[in-house]
């Protein structure tokens, strides 16, 4: 296969891959930032602000806040200061944002699970490998290319 079939097919994968988790938000009355919002700030085990999200989501600030703010105004999450510090705030989930993230989110990454645990363990090691790779060789090959084109 040459080397354009291989990255049409792939961005085709990848595309059906975004919208499968489109239709779960659109399925559970969530924006795709909501959903994802939701998704990190379920992990109790982690305190989350909007600049963590920002960087772990890959989305922009603007896209974050609105999303946070249209969570807060009903009524799922709030925001508390993080102490030691003059403005960061831990995004907190209400009763009746944990209420939704057990019809909307739980059920999604037991969906997940299911669908990760029919790939053996070496493949999701593959998996992971070849994805991180592929992120920072594309990375290298555009920053090269936009270096190139301000020269």
């Amino acid at each position: 296969m040459d080397i354009r079939t291989y990255i049409k097919q792939l961005d085709q994968l990848m595309k059906e891959y975004d919208a499968i988790y489109h239709t779960a938000a659109v399925a559970y009355g969530l924006s795709d930032t909501a959903m994802w919002i939701l998704y990190m700030v379920s992990d109790t085990a982690e305190t989350y602000t909007q600049q963590d999200l920002c960087r772990q989501c890959c989305f922009p600030k603007q896209t974050i806040n609105t999303a946070i703010n249209n969570l807060i105004r009903n009524g799922y999450l709030t925001l508390e200061t993080l102490p030691g510090t003059r403005n960061s705030k831990r995004i907190i989930l209400t009763n009746a944002g944990q209420a939704l993230m057990q019809t909307t989110i739980d059920p999604l990454k037991q969906a997940e699970d299911a669908a990760y645990s029919k790939f053996s363990d070496a493949e999701r090691q593959c998996y992971l490998e070849l994805t991180r790779q592929l992120n920072t060789n594309l990375r290298e090959e555009l920053q090269a290319q936009l270096k190139r084109r301000t020269l």
